[in-house]
This record gives C-alpha cells, sequence and structure tokens, in this order.
C-alpha cells in the first residue's frame, strides 16, 4: 500500500497522520484533481475531433455552394 502524502512548500506530509477533517478535505481534492484531469483530457478530444471535422468538410467546400451576403 502507498502511503498517501501531500506536499507544500517542499514538506512533504503524511496524510494519515493528519486530522480526520483533513483527511476527508485531501480525498476531495483527490477526487476534484481526478475530475479537472478527465475534463482536460475531454476538451482536448473535443478540440481535436473539431479541428479533424472542419478539415474534413472543408474538403467538400465548392464555389458554386458560396453564399452571397449583401
Amino acid at each position: 500500500m502507498t502511503a498517501k502524502t501531500y506536499t507544500k512548500d517542499d514538506t512533504v506530509y503524511d496524510v494519515d497522520k493528519l486530522s480526520s477533517e483533513a483527511q476527508s478535505i485531501f480525498g476531495v481534492l483527490v477526487a476534484a484533481k481526478a475530475n479537472l484531469d478527465k475534463a482536460t483530457l475531454e476538451e482536448t478530444l473535443a478540440r481535436s475531433a473539431a479541428l479533424h471535422l472542419i478539415a474534413q468538410l472543408d474538403e467538400h467546400l465548392k464555389d458554386d455552394a458560396m453564399a452571397v451576403i449583401l
């Protein structure tokens, strides 16, 4: 089992030695960071997909489909 640690200002803390409230906060922090990592990955994937779709659509553009804007 890996010890849970929290690092602040180059000092490493053993979370199991902190108060139960601090351990709970640490658990929520870990979950929040995991959610942020997942959201960042999903954003990257969505941007990549959108750019790919734009490139595919651009291949189908033709002059006679241009809209006339007055």
